[in-house]
């Protein structure tokens, strides 16, 4: 049974987040649309709401799983009730680190290991299209991490400026990107352009307006989108930022940018980068082997919550 106290608990998270976990009848829609459980089946959004919803703060807060979320909010749009997981996890790591679960210093430097993370992701979707599959080791791993993003040695001519191809201007104007200005919302926004030379939303934006369809083809970015919307929900001009890159992807299949083979690399990949991704996360937290979840809040629950 669930205590008075665990009731109040709940009562208060809802309060501070505006996410009613009583809601969720855990039907896993999260679980199965969340890109790093499909990669490592380490991170369960449906988890992280029960434990909500029955007024588990302490657990909530010490649980890891809060630190492996990439906030992409995949698993807000797809619950059917209107759940939000990815903002419980906000809320749940804001708290940690207030309550001292959870050091300030380590959670600057879980940031910056996060942005480093969207290097890897380049390099390994890089390799990917040139047809590598060789395994992801530690030397790989550590040099792609500290390895900033090179500049494009192949310059862009002025003649290929607002002539691209008709199937790309198609697909633009499907998205309605010539209401673009480049406010930089949809990057402030999106959840994995941290790195900016690795992906920035708005300045694939610019080169769709520009034509520059086949340098945009080419580009290891239109890979890294996590197709999660939050481009397109936060542009004033109602540009759909999310549908123009799912459409840049499928004209590079169309148009042999890419092989047969190219989406089984990248799904190998992802696993080995996100399992790794969660090895660092766990030695950055200080989490021992063999535990499941970090060390106990330190300050009472009422002071918490």
């Amino acid at each position: 049974m669930i205590s008075h106290l665990n009731s109040a608990i709940r009562h208060r998270i809802e309060q501070a987040t505006s996410a009613d976990s009583t809601m969720c009848w855990t039907c896993s829609s999260c679980d199965s649309e969340c890109p790093v459980e499909i990669a490592t089946n380490r991170l369960r959004p449906q988890r992280i709401v029960r434990l909500a919803n029955l007024g588990l703060f302490e657990e909530l807060i010490a649980s890891p799983e809060i630190w492996y979320c990439l906030t992409c909010r995949r698993c807000n749009r797809v619950c059917p009730n209107s759940v939000k997981p990815e903002t419980l996890v906000r809320y749940a790591r804001t708290a940690a680190v207030r309550c001292g679960v959870v050091s300030y210093d380590a959670a600057r430097s879980y940031y910056d290991l996060f942005r480093r993370f969207q290097r890897v992701r380049w390099h390994a979707v890089h390799h990917c299209l040139h047809r590598e599959s060789q395994p992801i080791n530690d030397a790989r791993w550590h040099s792609w991490l500290n390895t900033p993003i090179p500049d494009s040695t192949a310059g862009i001519s002025s003649q290929n400026l607002f002539r691209g191809n008709q199937p790309f201007r198609h697909e633009a104007k499907g998205a309605d990107m010539s209401s673009c200005f480049t406010c930089g919302e949809c990057s402030s926004a999106c959840p994995v352009a941290g790195e900016r030379s690795a992906f920035d939303p708005r300045f694939i934006f610019r080169m769709v307006n520009l034509g520059l369809a086949e340098e945009l083809l080419r580009s290891p970015s239109i890979w890294l989108c996590v197709q999660c919307g939050r481009c397109t929900e936060a542009c004033p001009q109602l540009v759909d930022g999310c549908r123009m890159i799912a459409s840049l992807r499928e004209l590079a299949v169309r148009e042999g940018k890419v092989d047969e083979g190219f989406p089984l690399r990248v799904r190998d990949a992802q696993k080995q980068i996100y399992q790794r991704l969660i090895d660092e996360i766990d030695k950055l937290l200080g989490l021992q082997p063999g535990r499941e979840n970090l060390p106990a809040c330190p300050i009472p629950i009422a002071e918490c919550v």
